[in-house]
């Protein structure tokens, strides 16, 4: 698009996209005053986002009357970055073309839905197509926001509840000793795990293996011994997959959130991860409790590869990682929760009908694949590679190359076998009064709440004078209080 500036009657600037006029030909200045004067926000916004401002001259009137919300834009091309400077942030579409995703990874969910996004209306029609992908990403994301606040304002009780049990049973913590100069092979449970396995069993010495925990049975079952385990689910079933580790020693990669029972935390060597925020943070750095960094996301694999490329200096290689239905079973077996649903299976609710409902389309897989191929990690020099016959490739992770068992023996044929020692060792006895004094600071709890209610919080940010929320948060608090101290033993 041709983009000019010139000079409007009263002298000011204005530009012209096309020979369209994106600020007005008169009076530029006062045509963004009475913009912002008739601007009405529904609620006190931490943010207020404008889509193409041009020329900006709508920042200084939108500081002087929301002084308490930061001011950002959203570009749609680079010729108006000059006027950039004195916004608080900008977003540039030109650059980040899937929006939806860009928003997402730099504001949390309470973030968006407190942010106030509003249109300069020339722009709107002047970057029509633009426009209307801007918008869309816009309220996509606005939507995904506010599905993950419903879901996180469900399990965030439970993570807490589950920080609280993982220091209070861990006893043998193990970290590595970085950075681990090997190849590291990452075993999800996918059914194209299959023709590799024989494989890995005959090589299992020539790389570090990190299995994920739905793919343990599988493992164990053919001979395969990982170096580590990794489960981040916080939810009961997750804890179905590491039964099979009370009878093998493998130490166990988790963040405090993850749900592991008091049993076996006790018997396990655990290597911590820590996603450096929240409560459990909180709790690594009060008790002195040595974690490694790891990255919030939404399917363990992702935690898995972001953990890799943070430790490990060579090849990264993905096994298991199909990121589609299939037909029959989804899980290369044995699966521990399948081998749980077999048990209820019976004429009236067969196997086979149990089967085929899990082959319908999985919304979520679609969410974790776009989260690979957009994945800021694609940007460095690192081999990523995903293991994977030409027969079961249903898609394709996109910078992450697949290969096939051929190409596998072929790029590893040359490594040789070695003793695996990457760990330290540490028995631990954390005092539960630290934990007990942590939750009385004043500064913890108020925090604390906020994670413990998001949703409830984002909405008390549009509804400030509503008593109702405020009640039932700190209704709900007083019996979270209760479960917590009879964890601990101790009164909050």
């Amino acid at each position: 698009m041709k983009i000019t500036i010139q000079k409007a009657k009263n002298g000011e600037e204005t530009a012209l996209v096309e020979n369209h006029f994106l600020h007005s030909n008169y009076s530029p200045v006062k045509e963004a005053e009475r913009f912002t004067q008739a601007l009405v926000l529904p609620y006190a916004a931490s943010k207020i986002i404008i889509t193409e401002p041009g020329l900006s001259y709508i920042l200084p009137f939108l500081k002087n009357k929301f002084p308490g919300s930061k001011i950002g834009a959203i570009r749609y091309c680079d010729s108006f970055n000059n006027y950039n400077k004195d916004f608080d942030f900008i977003l540039n579409y030109y650059e980040h073309k899937d929006l939806e995703t860009y928003l997402e990874s730099i504001f949390t969910e309470e973030e968006l839905l407190t942010t106030f996004f509003t249109p300069w209306t020339p722009s709107s029609q002047v970057f029509s197509d633009i426009d209307k992908e801007v918008w869309t990403s816009i309220k996509n994301a606005l939507y995904r926001s506010k599905t993950l606040l419903i879901t996180r304002q469900y399990f965030e009780k439970k993570w807490f509840l589950n920080s609280l049990i993982f220091f209070t049973n861990c006893q043998n913590i193990t970290s590595l000793t970085e950075p681990v100069n090997k190849d590291i092979l990452i075993i999800s449970s996918g059914p194209s795990l299959l023709p590799f396995i024989d494989y890995i069993k005959n090589n299992q010495n020539k790389f570090f293996i990190l299995c994920l925990s739905s793919a343990i049975t599988v493992c164990i079952k053919n001979g395969i011994k990982p170096d580590l385990c990794m489960s981040t689910d916080g939810g009961y079933w997750a804890s179905e997959h590491l039964k099979v580790l009370y009878k093998k020693e493998i130490p166990l990669a988790m963040p405090a959130e993850g749900y592991c029972k008091k049993s076996l935390l006790q018997k396990l060597t655990v290597l911590p991860l820590n996603y450096g925020d929240g409560f459990s943070n909180d709790l690594f750095t009060s008790v002195k409790l040595k974690a490694m960094k790891a990255y919030r996301n939404g399917t363990v694999s992702g935690t898995a590869l972001l953990f890799a490329a943070t430790y490990f200096t060579k090849n990264i290689y993905l096994c298991g990682l199909d990121m589609a239905c299939q037909k029959g079973f989804q899980h290369a077996q044995p699966n521990q929760l399948e081998l749980n649903s077999c048990l209820s299976d019976n004429r009236i609710k067969s196997k086979s009908l149990r089967l085929f409902k899990s082959e319908l389309t999985n919304d979520s897989l679609e969410i974790y694949k776009n989260w690979f191929i957009n994945n800021p990690l694609k940007l460095s020099n690192r081999n990523v590679f995903r293991l994977i016959e030409e027969k079961d490739r249903k898609n394709s992770l996109k910078w992450i190359e697949d290969i096939n068992l051929k190409d596998f023996s072929n790029l590893t044929k040359d490594l040789t076998s070695y003793e695996k020692d990457f760990f330290t060792a540490e028995q631990i006895n954390i005092q539960k009064k630290a934990i007990s004094d942590l939750l009385k600071r004043k500064d913890i709890t108020e925090s604390l709440k906020k994670q413990l209610f998001p949703l409830d919080y984002v909405q008390l940010a549009h509804e400030p004078e509503n008593t109702e929320i405020i009640q039932k948060i700190n209704n709900e608090w007083e019996k979270i209080k209760i479960k917590a101290g009879n964890l601990i033993n101790a009164d909050i």
